[in-house]
Protein backbone atom coordinates (compact mmCIF):
# COMPACT_ATOMS: atom_id res chain seq x y z
CA UNK A 1 0.00 0.00 0.00
CA UNK A 2 2.90 2.30 0.66
CA UNK A 3 4.18 1.63 -2.80
CA UNK A 4 0.86 2.53 -4.38
CA UNK A 5 0.71 5.82 -2.44
CA UNK A 6 4.25 6.93 -3.50
CA UNK A 7 3.43 6.13 -7.10
CA UNK A 8 0.24 8.16 -6.81
CA UNK A 9 2.18 11.17 -5.51
CA UNK A 10 4.68 11.06 -8.34
CA UNK A 11 1.95 10.71 -10.92
CA UNK A 12 0.25 13.73 -9.47
CA UNK A 13 3.40 15.81 -9.83
CA UNK A 14 3.88 14.70 -13.42
CA UNK A 15 0.27 15.50 -14.27
CA UNK A 16 0.57 18.95 -12.73
CA UNK A 17 3.70 19.60 -14.73
CA UNK A 18 2.07 18.42 -17.90
CA UNK A 19 -0.93 20.63 -17.36
CA UNK A 20 1.28 23.54 -16.68
CA UNK A 21 3.30 22.93 -19.83
CA UNK A 22 0.22 22.63 -22.03
CA UNK A 23 -1.20 26.10 -21.39
CA UNK A 24 -1.65 28.59 -24.26
CA UNK A 25 1.44 30.62 -24.80
CA UNK A 26 0.96 34.42 -24.69
CA UNK A 27 3.83 36.46 -25.47
CA UNK A 28 4.66 38.60 -22.53
CA UNK A 29 7.56 40.47 -21.50
CA UNK A 30 10.40 38.31 -20.35
CA UNK A 31 10.41 38.02 -16.66
CA UNK A 32 12.73 36.54 -14.19
CA UNK A 33 11.98 32.88 -13.52
CA UNK A 34 11.55 32.13 -9.88
CA UNK A 35 11.50 28.53 -8.66
CA UNK A 36 8.67 27.77 -6.33
CA UNK A 37 9.02 24.60 -4.30
CA UNK A 38 5.87 22.52 -4.50
CA UNK A 39 3.94 21.75 -1.40
CA UNK A 40 4.95 18.44 0.19
CA UNK A 41 2.56 15.55 -0.33
CA UNK A 42 2.08 13.37 2.75
CA UNK A 43 2.07 9.75 2.02
CA UNK A 44 0.55 7.61 4.86
CA UNK A 45 2.89 4.82 5.83
CA UNK A 46 1.54 1.28 5.72
CA UNK A 47 -0.03 0.05 8.89
CA UNK A 48 2.11 -1.95 11.28
CA UNK A 49 1.60 -5.65 11.12
CA UNK A 50 0.16 -7.03 14.34
CA UNK A 51 0.16 -10.88 14.91
CA UNK A 52 -3.23 -12.15 15.98
CA UNK A 53 -3.14 -15.85 17.21
CA UNK A 54 -5.90 -18.12 15.87
CA UNK A 55 -8.85 -19.22 18.05
CA UNK A 56 -7.92 -22.19 20.25
CA UNK A 57 -9.33 -25.55 19.18
CA UNK A 58 -9.94 -28.01 22.05
CA UNK A 59 -8.69 -31.47 21.51
CA UNK A 60 -10.13 -33.92 24.11
CA UNK A 61 -7.53 -36.01 25.84
CA UNK A 62 -7.38 -39.73 25.27
CA UNK A 63 -9.75 -41.78 27.42
CA UNK A 64 -7.93 -43.65 30.13
CA UNK A 65 -9.70 -46.84 31.22
CA UNK A 66 -8.90 -48.08 34.65
CA UNK A 67 -9.39 -51.84 34.84
CA UNK A 68 -11.77 -52.64 37.68
CA UNK A 69 -10.75 -55.18 40.25
CA UNK A 70 -11.26 -58.85 39.48
CA UNK A 71 -14.10 -59.16 41.95
CA UNK A 72 -16.28 -56.80 39.91
CA UNK A 73 -16.16 -59.22 36.92
CA UNK A 74 -17.25 -62.21 38.99
CA UNK A 75 -20.62 -63.24 40.30
CA UNK A 76 -21.22 -62.00 43.82
CA UNK A 77 -23.18 -64.45 45.97
CA UNK A 78 -24.34 -63.11 49.31
CA UNK A 79 -27.23 -65.46 50.16
CA UNK A 80 -28.61 -68.72 48.83
CA UNK A 81 -31.50 -66.78 47.27
CA UNK A 82 -29.05 -65.29 44.75
CA UNK A 83 -29.07 -68.66 42.92
CA UNK A 84 -32.84 -68.79 42.47
CA UNK A 85 -33.28 -66.55 39.43
CA UNK A 86 -30.14 -67.56 37.41
CA UNK A 87 -30.83 -71.31 37.77
CA UNK A 88 -34.62 -71.24 37.29
CA UNK A 89 -34.19 -71.16 33.51
CA UNK A 90 -32.33 -74.51 33.53
CA UNK A 91 -34.21 -76.53 36.16
CA UNK A 92 -36.79 -76.55 38.90
CA UNK A 93 -36.67 -75.88 42.63
CA UNK A 94 -38.21 -78.34 45.06
CA UNK A 95 -38.35 -78.62 48.83
CA UNK A 96 -36.26 -81.52 50.15
CA UNK A 97 -36.59 -82.59 53.74
CA UNK A 98 -33.51 -81.67 55.75
CA UNK A 99 -32.07 -79.39 53.04
CA UNK A 100 -34.82 -76.90 52.20
CA UNK A 101 -35.16 -75.60 48.66
CA UNK A 102 -32.97 -77.58 46.23
CA UNK A 103 -32.40 -77.37 42.49
CA UNK A 104 -32.95 -80.22 39.96
CA UNK A 105 -31.68 -79.85 36.35
CA UNK A 106 -34.11 -80.24 33.44
CA UNK A 107 -33.59 -81.63 29.93
CA UNK A 108 -30.69 -83.92 30.85
CA UNK A 109 -30.00 -87.48 29.70
CA UNK A 110 -30.90 -90.51 31.77
CA UNK A 111 -27.24 -91.32 32.46
CA UNK A 112 -26.41 -87.71 33.39
CA UNK A 113 -24.50 -87.10 36.59
CA UNK A 114 -22.62 -84.10 38.07
CA UNK A 115 -18.91 -83.64 37.37
CA UNK A 116 -19.17 -85.83 34.27
CA UNK A 117 -19.39 -83.35 31.34
CA UNK A 118 -16.22 -81.24 31.21
CA UNK A 119 -12.52 -81.49 32.07
CA UNK A 120 -10.05 -80.81 34.90
CA UNK A 121 -7.71 -77.80 35.04
CA UNK A 122 -4.80 -77.43 37.42
CA UNK A 123 -4.72 -74.15 39.42
CA UNK A 124 -2.93 -72.78 42.45
CA UNK A 125 -6.10 -73.72 44.40
CA UNK A 126 -6.09 -77.39 43.31
CA UNK A 127 -8.03 -79.12 40.55
CA UNK A 128 -10.69 -76.90 38.97
CA UNK A 129 -13.72 -78.44 37.19
CA UNK A 130 -14.45 -76.61 33.91
CA UNK A 131 -17.70 -77.36 32.07
CA UNK A 132 -19.79 -75.86 29.25
CA UNK A 133 -23.06 -76.57 31.04
CA UNK A 134 -24.87 -73.26 31.61
CA UNK A 135 -25.25 -73.91 35.33
CA UNK A 136 -21.65 -75.06 35.88
CA UNK A 137 -20.54 -71.71 37.43
CA UNK A 138 -22.90 -72.33 40.37
CA UNK A 139 -23.53 -76.04 40.89
CA UNK A 140 -19.90 -77.22 40.58
CA UNK A 141 -18.27 -74.47 42.66
CA UNK A 142 -20.93 -73.77 45.29
CA UNK A 143 -23.02 -76.12 47.39
CA UNK A 144 -23.24 -79.92 47.37
CA UNK A 145 -24.85 -82.68 45.31
CA UNK A 146 -26.89 -85.62 46.61
CA UNK A 147 -28.76 -88.56 45.09
CA UNK A 148 -32.41 -89.45 45.78
CA UNK A 149 -34.40 -92.45 44.47
CA UNK A 150 -37.39 -90.18 43.83
CA UNK A 151 -35.71 -87.01 42.50
CA UNK A 152 -32.43 -88.33 41.14
CA UNK A 153 -29.49 -85.91 41.42
CA UNK A 154 -30.35 -82.65 43.21
CA UNK A 155 -28.17 -79.68 44.24
CA UNK A 156 -28.17 -78.16 47.74
CA UNK A 157 -27.13 -74.45 47.53
CA UNK A 158 -24.38 -72.97 49.73
CA UNK A 159 -22.44 -69.70 49.50
CA UNK A 160 -18.80 -70.93 49.84
CA UNK A 161 -16.88 -71.02 46.52
CA UNK A 162 -14.30 -73.72 45.68
CA UNK A 163 -12.58 -75.04 42.54
CA UNK A 164 -14.61 -78.25 42.95
CA UNK A 165 -16.53 -79.96 45.74
CA UNK A 166 -15.58 -83.62 45.18
CA UNK A 167 -14.10 -86.53 47.10
CA UNK A 168 -11.06 -88.19 45.49
CA UNK A 169 -10.03 -91.87 45.26
CA UNK A 170 -6.81 -93.25 43.75
CA UNK A 171 -5.20 -96.67 43.33
CA UNK A 172 -5.20 -99.82 41.24
CA UNK A 173 -4.42 -97.86 38.07
CA UNK A 174 -7.45 -95.56 38.37
CA UNK A 175 -8.35 -92.05 39.56
CA UNK A 176 -11.93 -91.39 40.63
CA UNK A 177 -14.13 -88.73 42.15
CA UNK A 178 -17.63 -88.35 43.56
CA UNK A 179 -19.71 -85.25 44.46
CA UNK A 180 -19.23 -84.22 48.07
CA UNK A 181 -22.32 -84.81 50.18
CA UNK A 182 -24.15 -82.02 52.06
CA UNK A 183 -23.16 -83.69 55.35
CA UNK A 184 -19.48 -82.78 54.79
CA UNK A 185 -18.47 -79.87 57.05
CA UNK A 186 -15.28 -77.93 57.82
CA UNK A 187 -13.53 -78.92 61.01
CA UNK A 188 -11.93 -76.55 63.51
CA UNK A 189 -8.58 -76.89 61.75
CA UNK A 190 -9.96 -75.63 58.44
CA UNK A 191 -10.16 -78.98 56.61
CA UNK A 192 -13.19 -80.91 55.39
CA UNK A 193 -14.02 -84.18 57.11
CA UNK A 194 -15.40 -86.74 54.62
CA UNK A 195 -17.14 -89.97 55.63
CA UNK A 196 -16.59 -92.16 52.58
CA UNK A 197 -19.05 -94.76 53.87
CA UNK A 198 -21.90 -92.30 53.29
CA UNK A 199 -21.09 -91.93 49.57
CA UNK A 200 -23.01 -94.41 47.42
CA UNK A 201 -20.84 -96.57 45.11
CA UNK A 202 -22.80 -95.45 42.03
CA UNK A 203 -21.79 -91.82 42.75
CA UNK A 204 -18.12 -92.60 41.90
CA UNK A 205 -16.69 -92.36 38.39
CA UNK A 206 -13.18 -93.54 37.44
CA UNK A 207 -10.71 -92.94 34.62
CA UNK A 208 -7.19 -94.08 33.99
CA UNK A 209 -4.50 -91.54 35.00
CA UNK A 210 -3.36 -91.23 31.37
CA UNK A 211 -6.87 -90.03 30.42
CA UNK A 212 -7.34 -87.68 33.38
CA UNK A 213 -6.61 -84.49 31.38
CA UNK A 214 -8.88 -85.48 28.48
CA UNK A 215 -12.52 -84.31 28.17
CA UNK A 216 -14.85 -86.31 30.39
CA UNK A 217 -18.30 -87.61 29.36
CA UNK A 218 -20.60 -90.38 30.62
CA UNK A 219 -19.27 -92.65 27.85
CA UNK A 220 -15.59 -92.27 28.84
CA UNK A 221 -15.83 -93.04 32.57
CA UNK A 222 -16.33 -96.20 34.62
CA UNK A 223 -19.38 -95.95 36.85
CA UNK A 224 -20.41 -97.92 39.95
CA UNK A 225 -17.58 -100.47 39.93
CA UNK A 226 -17.26 -101.83 43.46
CA UNK A 227 -14.14 -103.81 42.55
CA UNK A 228 -12.26 -100.62 41.63
CA UNK A 229 -13.67 -98.81 44.67
CA UNK A 230 -12.28 -101.53 46.94
CA UNK A 231 -8.87 -101.29 45.24
CA UNK A 232 -8.60 -97.50 45.69
CA UNK A 233 -8.02 -95.34 48.77
CA UNK A 234 -9.46 -92.00 49.81
CA UNK A 235 -7.07 -89.10 49.00
CA UNK A 236 -9.51 -86.22 49.62
CA UNK A 237 -7.69 -83.14 50.90
CA UNK A 238 -9.89 -80.02 51.07
CA UNK A 239 -8.76 -77.12 53.27
CA UNK A 240 -9.08 -73.35 53.65
CA UNK A 241 -5.98 -71.16 53.28
CA UNK A 242 -6.35 -67.34 53.48
CA UNK A 243 -10.12 -67.59 53.00
CA UNK A 244 -9.58 -69.64 49.82
CA UNK A 245 -10.79 -73.23 49.51
CA UNK A 246 -8.12 -75.53 48.09
CA UNK A 247 -9.16 -78.93 46.75
CA UNK A 248 -6.15 -81.16 46.19
CA UNK A 249 -6.61 -84.43 44.35
CA UNK A 250 -4.15 -86.64 42.49
CA UNK A 251 -0.59 -85.37 42.45
CA UNK A 252 0.58 -83.47 39.41
CA UNK A 253 3.65 -85.70 39.01
CA UNK A 254 1.48 -88.82 38.78
CA UNK A 255 -0.72 -87.29 36.07
CA UNK A 256 2.29 -86.04 34.08
CA UNK A 257 4.05 -89.41 34.17
CA UNK A 258 0.89 -91.30 33.19
CA UNK A 259 -0.28 -88.93 30.43
CA UNK A 260 3.11 -87.83 29.11
CA UNK A 261 1.94 -84.20 29.17
CA UNK A 262 3.22 -81.29 31.17
CA UNK A 263 0.57 -79.88 33.50
CA UNK A 264 0.55 -76.07 33.49
CA UNK A 265 -1.16 -74.35 36.39
CA UNK A 266 -3.71 -71.71 35.32
CA UNK A 267 -4.67 -68.81 37.64
CA UNK A 268 -7.94 -69.76 39.22
CA UNK A 269 -9.41 -66.24 38.93
CA UNK A 270 -8.98 -66.35 35.13
CA UNK A 271 -10.96 -69.60 34.87
CA UNK A 272 -13.58 -68.21 37.20
CA UNK A 273 -13.94 -64.93 35.27
CA UNK A 274 -14.13 -66.85 31.99
CA UNK A 275 -16.89 -69.11 33.29
CA UNK A 276 -18.87 -66.38 35.05
CA UNK A 277 -18.59 -63.69 32.32
CA UNK A 278 -21.86 -64.71 30.72
CA UNK A 279 -23.70 -64.53 34.03
CA UNK A 280 -22.17 -61.13 34.80
CA UNK A 281 -23.25 -59.84 31.39
CA UNK A 282 -26.83 -60.96 31.94
CA UNK A 283 -26.87 -59.39 35.37
CA UNK A 284 -25.62 -56.04 33.99
CA UNK A 285 -28.18 -56.08 31.20
CA UNK A 286 -30.92 -56.85 33.71
CA UNK A 287 -29.72 -54.14 36.17
CA UNK A 288 -28.74 -50.88 34.35
CA UNK A 289 -27.99 -49.08 37.61
CA UNK A 290 -25.49 -51.73 38.58
CA UNK A 291 -23.88 -51.54 35.14
CA UNK A 292 -23.51 -47.79 35.53
CA UNK A 293 -21.85 -48.17 38.90
CA UNK A 294 -19.43 -50.77 37.55
CA UNK A 295 -18.57 -48.90 34.31
CA UNK A 296 -14.90 -48.04 33.66
CA UNK A 297 -13.51 -44.88 35.33
CA UNK A 298 -12.59 -41.98 32.98
CA UNK A 299 -10.57 -38.79 33.41
CA UNK A 300 -12.61 -35.58 33.86
CA UNK A 301 -13.26 -33.53 30.68
CA UNK A 302 -13.71 -29.72 30.70
CA UNK A 303 -15.34 -29.44 27.29
CA UNK A 304 -19.07 -29.89 26.74
CA UNK A 305 -18.62 -31.90 23.55
CA UNK A 306 -16.01 -34.11 25.14
CA UNK A 307 -18.22 -36.02 27.65
CA UNK A 308 -20.83 -36.84 25.05
CA UNK A 309 -18.26 -38.22 22.69
CA UNK A 310 -16.50 -40.20 25.42
CA UNK A 311 -19.77 -41.61 26.77
CA UNK A 312 -20.83 -42.70 23.29
CA UNK A 313 -17.50 -44.45 22.78
CA UNK A 314 -17.77 -46.19 26.12
CA UNK A 315 -21.32 -47.30 25.40
CA UNK A 316 -20.28 -48.61 22.01
CA UNK A 317 -17.39 -50.52 23.52
CA UNK A 318 -19.64 -51.87 26.25
CA UNK A 319 -22.21 -53.01 23.71
CA UNK A 320 -19.49 -54.66 21.66
CA UNK A 321 -18.22 -56.52 24.72
CA UNK A 322 -21.73 -57.58 25.65
CA UNK A 323 -22.44 -58.71 22.10
CA UNK A 324 -19.21 -60.69 22.01
CA UNK A 325 -19.99 -62.31 25.37
CA UNK A 326 -23.53 -63.12 24.25
CA UNK A 327 -22.21 -64.58 20.99
CA UNK A 328 -19.72 -66.75 22.87
CA UNK A 329 -22.44 -67.89 25.25
CA UNK A 330 -24.74 -68.70 22.33
CA UNK A 331 -21.94 -70.62 20.62
CA UNK A 332 -21.36 -72.64 23.78
CA UNK A 333 -25.06 -73.36 24.10
CA UNK A 334 -25.28 -74.35 20.44
CA UNK A 335 -22.28 -76.63 20.83
CA UNK A 336 -23.83 -78.19 23.94
CA UNK A 337 -27.16 -78.68 22.18
CA UNK A 338 -25.45 -80.16 19.14
CA UNK A 339 -23.44 -82.51 21.37
CA UNK A 340 -26.58 -83.64 23.17
CA UNK A 341 -28.45 -84.06 19.91
CA UNK A 342 -25.56 -86.11 18.50
CA UNK A 343 -25.47 -88.30 21.58
CA UNK A 344 -29.26 -88.77 21.51
CA UNK A 345 -29.16 -89.60 17.80
CA UNK A 346 -26.32 -92.06 18.37
CA UNK A 347 -28.25 -93.78 21.14
CA UNK A 348 -31.40 -93.84 19.01
CA UNK A 349 -29.54 -95.34 16.07
CA UNK A 350 -27.88 -97.89 18.35
CA UNK A 351 -31.25 -98.85 19.83
CA UNK A 352 -32.81 -99.11 16.39
CA UNK A 353 -29.90 -101.19 15.13
CA UNK A 354 -30.15 -103.47 18.16
CA UNK A 355 -33.92 -103.85 17.76
CA UNK A 356 -33.53 -104.51 14.04
CA UNK A 357 -30.79 -107.07 14.64
CA UNK A 358 -32.92 -108.78 17.26
CA UNK A 359 -35.94 -108.81 14.95
CA UNK A 360 -33.81 -110.17 12.09
CA UNK A 361 -32.42 -112.87 14.37
CA UNK A 362 -35.91 -113.84 15.51
CA UNK A 363 -37.14 -113.87 11.90
CA UNK A 364 -34.20 -116.05 10.83
CA UNK A 365 -34.80 -118.36 13.77
CA UNK A 366 -38.48 -118.65 12.84
CA UNK A 367 -37.61 -119.34 9.22
CA UNK A 368 -35.11 -122.01 10.23
CA UNK A 369 -37.66 -123.61 12.56
CA UNK A 370 -40.33 -123.59 9.82
CA UNK A 371 -37.88 -124.95 7.28
CA UNK A 372 -36.73 -127.66 9.68
CA UNK A 373 -40.33 -128.62 10.48
CA UNK A 374 -41.28 -128.77 6.82
CA UNK A 375 -38.22 -130.85 6.01
CA UNK A 376 -39.05 -133.20 8.89
CA UNK A 377 -42.63 -133.54 7.67
CA UNK A 378 -41.45 -134.15 4.11
CA UNK A 379 -38.95 -136.77 5.26
CA UNK A 380 -41.61 -138.48 7.41
CA UNK A 381 -44.08 -138.42 4.52
CA UNK A 382 -41.50 -139.78 2.10
CA UNK A 383 -40.53 -142.52 4.58
CA UNK A 384 -44.21 -143.47 5.05
CA UNK A 385 -44.79 -143.57 1.30
CA UNK A 386 -41.65 -145.63 0.79
CA UNK A 387 -42.70 -148.02 3.55
CA UNK A 388 -46.21 -148.35 2.12
CA UNK A 389 -44.78 -148.98 -1.35
CA UNK A 390 -42.36 -151.56 0.04
CA UNK A 391 -45.20 -153.28 1.91
CA UNK A 392 -47.29 -153.35 -1.25
CA UNK A 393 -44.45 -154.79 -3.27
CA UNK A 394 -43.73 -157.40 -0.57
CA UNK A 395 -47.40 -158.42 -0.38
CA UNK A 396 -47.49 -158.73 -4.16
CA UNK A 397 -44.40 -160.92 -4.14
CA UNK A 398 -45.85 -163.07 -1.35
CA UNK A 399 -49.13 -163.41 -3.24
CA UNK A 400 -47.23 -164.59 -6.32
CA UNK A 401 -45.20 -167.12 -4.33
CA UNK A 402 -48.25 -168.34 -2.29
CA UNK A 403 -49.33 -171.93 -3.19
CA UNK A 404 -52.93 -172.74 -4.05
CA UNK A 405 -55.13 -173.07 -1.02
CA UNK A 406 -58.54 -174.30 -0.26
CA UNK A 407 -61.39 -171.97 -1.04
CA UNK A 408 -62.15 -171.45 2.61
CA UNK A 409 -58.52 -170.56 3.44
CA UNK A 410 -58.36 -168.19 0.46
CA UNK A 411 -61.56 -166.62 1.69
CA UNK A 412 -60.07 -166.19 5.15
CA UNK A 413 -56.92 -164.70 3.64
CA UNK A 414 -58.97 -162.25 1.64
CA UNK A 415 -60.95 -161.40 4.74
CA UNK A 416 -57.73 -160.77 6.62
CA UNK A 417 -56.45 -158.54 3.82
CA UNK A 418 -59.76 -156.73 3.65
CA UNK A 419 -59.90 -156.42 7.45
CA UNK A 420 -57.73 -153.24 7.67
CA UNK A 421 -60.06 -151.49 5.21
CA UNK A 422 -63.18 -152.64 7.05
CA UNK A 423 -61.69 -152.05 10.49
CA UNK A 424 -63.57 -148.79 11.19
CA UNK A 425 -66.91 -150.40 10.23
CA UNK A 426 -66.08 -153.58 12.08
CA UNK A 427 -65.21 -151.53 15.15
CA UNK A 428 -68.54 -149.77 15.02
CA UNK A 429 -70.42 -153.05 14.56
CA UNK A 430 -68.38 -154.60 17.36
CA UNK A 431 -69.22 -151.74 19.71
CA UNK A 432 -72.89 -151.94 18.84
CA UNK A 433 -72.92 -155.76 19.26
CA UNK A 434 -71.08 -155.51 22.58
CA UNK A 435 -73.47 -152.90 23.89
CA UNK A 436 -76.48 -154.88 22.76
CA UNK A 437 -75.11 -158.09 24.34
CA UNK A 438 -74.38 -156.28 27.59
CA UNK A 439 -77.87 -154.84 27.60
CA UNK A 440 -79.45 -158.26 26.98
CA UNK A 441 -77.23 -159.90 29.58
CA UNK A 442 -78.17 -157.27 32.14
CA UNK A 443 -81.85 -157.69 31.33
CA UNK A 444 -81.55 -161.48 31.59
CA UNK A 445 -79.67 -161.15 34.87
CA UNK A 446 -82.26 -158.81 36.31
CA UNK A 447 -85.04 -161.08 35.08
CA UNK A 448 -83.32 -164.16 36.51
CA UNK A 449 -82.79 -162.41 39.87
CA UNK A 450 -86.44 -161.34 39.96
CA UNK A 451 -87.57 -164.84 39.09
CA UNK A 452 -85.27 -166.33 41.69
CA UNK A 453 -86.54 -163.93 44.32
CA UNK A 454 -90.12 -164.72 43.36
CA UNK A 455 -89.55 -168.45 43.55
CA UNK A 456 -87.67 -168.07 46.81
CA UNK A 457 -90.56 -166.07 48.23
CA UNK A 458 -93.00 -168.72 47.07
CA UNK A 459 -90.83 -171.43 48.52
CA UNK A 460 -90.56 -169.61 51.82
CA UNK A 461 -94.26 -169.07 51.87
CA UNK A 462 -94.86 -172.71 51.08
CA UNK A 463 -92.35 -173.90 53.63
CA UNK A 464 -93.66 -171.63 56.39
CA UNK A 465 -95.92 -173.77 58.62
CA UNK A 466 -99.38 -172.68 59.50
CA UNK A 467 -99.73 -172.65 63.28
CA UNK A 468 -103.36 -173.84 63.03
CA UNK A 469 -102.74 -176.41 60.35
CA UNK A 470 -101.57 -179.82 61.32
CA UNK A 471 -97.92 -180.52 60.80
CA UNK A 472 -97.20 -182.62 57.77
CA UNK A 473 -94.07 -184.43 57.11
CA UNK A 474 -92.36 -183.61 53.81
CA UNK A 475 -93.20 -186.14 51.24
CA UNK A 476 -90.33 -187.25 49.12
CA UNK A 477 -90.78 -187.40 45.41
CA UNK A 478 -90.45 -190.41 43.35
CA UNK A 479 -86.69 -190.24 43.59
CA UNK A 480 -86.67 -189.46 47.33
CA UNK A 481 -85.75 -185.70 46.99
CA UNK A 482 -87.60 -183.03 48.92
CA UNK A 483 -89.08 -179.86 47.31
CA UNK A 484 -86.58 -177.50 49.02
CA UNK A 485 -83.73 -179.41 47.57
CA UNK A 486 -85.28 -179.32 44.13
CA UNK A 487 -85.67 -175.57 44.44
CA UNK A 488 -82.03 -175.12 45.43
CA UNK A 489 -80.91 -177.24 42.50
CA UNK A 490 -83.09 -175.23 40.13
CA UNK A 491 -81.61 -171.94 41.39
CA UNK A 492 -78.08 -173.33 41.01
CA UNK A 493 -78.81 -174.40 37.44
CA UNK A 494 -80.18 -170.94 36.61
CA UNK A 495 -77.19 -169.27 38.20
CA UNK A 496 -74.87 -171.56 36.24
CA UNK A 497 -76.68 -170.69 33.02
CA UNK A 498 -76.33 -166.99 33.78
CA UNK A 499 -72.61 -167.40 34.45
CA UNK A 500 -72.11 -169.29 31.19
CA UNK A 501 -73.90 -166.49 29.29
CA UNK A 502 -71.64 -163.87 30.90
CA UNK A 503 -68.50 -165.89 30.15
CA UNK A 504 -69.55 -166.36 26.56
CA UNK A 505 -70.26 -162.66 26.21
CA UNK A 506 -66.89 -161.72 27.71
CA UNK A 507 -65.11 -164.19 25.44
CA UNK A 508 -66.94 -162.82 22.46
CA UNK A 509 -65.99 -159.27 23.38
CA UNK A 510 -62.37 -160.30 23.86
CA UNK A 511 -62.09 -162.25 20.61
CA UNK A 512 -64.57 -160.83 18.10
CA UNK A 513 -65.44 -163.12 15.21
CA UNK A 514 -65.53 -161.79 11.67
CA UNK A 515 -68.98 -161.74 10.15
CA UNK A 516 -69.81 -164.83 8.24
CA UNK A 517 -70.02 -164.46 4.52
CA UNK A 518 -73.23 -165.63 2.96
CA UNK A 519 -72.99 -168.81 0.93
CA UNK A 520 -73.94 -168.22 -2.63
CA UNK A 521 -75.96 -171.15 -3.99
CA UNK A 522 -75.68 -171.38 -7.77
CA UNK A 523 -78.80 -172.01 -9.72
CA UNK A 524 -79.35 -175.54 -10.90
CA UNK A 525 -77.71 -176.39 -14.16
CA UNK A 526 -75.05 -173.73 -13.89
CA UNK A 527 -72.34 -176.34 -13.65
CA UNK A 528 -70.40 -174.55 -10.88
CA UNK A 529 -69.89 -175.47 -7.26
CA UNK A 530 -69.87 -173.23 -4.15
CA UNK A 531 -66.15 -173.81 -3.67
CA UNK A 532 -65.45 -172.63 -7.17
CA UNK A 533 -67.48 -169.50 -6.69
CA UNK A 534 -65.55 -168.77 -3.56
Amino acid sequence: MRVFKSLGGKLGLVLCGALTGCTTYVEQPQSREVYVQPAPVYVQPPPREVYVPPAPVYVPPATIQVEPPAASLEVVIRTEDDFYEPLSAYGRWEMVEGHGRCWIPDRVDRDWRPYCNGHWERTEAGWYWASDEPWAWATYHYGRWDLSPRLGWYWVPQTQWAPAWVSWHEGGGYVGWAPLQPAARFSAGGSVTVNVALIAPRAFVFVEPRRFLQPVSPTTVIVNNTTIINQTVNITNIKVVNNTVINEGPRTQVIEQASGQQVRAVPVHELRRQQESEVVTRQRMASPGREKNESPVQTPVHNEAGPRETKAQVNEQQRALEAEAAAQAQMRRNAQDAKRATQAESRRQANEAGAKAQADAQARTGELENQTRLESQQRAKAAAEAKAQADTQRNAREAVRMPPQEPQQRGKGLEKKAQPDAQPKAGELENQTRLESQRRAQEAEVKAQAEAQRKAAETTKTARPDPQAPVKEPQPNARGISGARLQREQMAREQDATNRVKQAQQKKNKFPQPPEKPVVVPPPGSGSSPEKNN
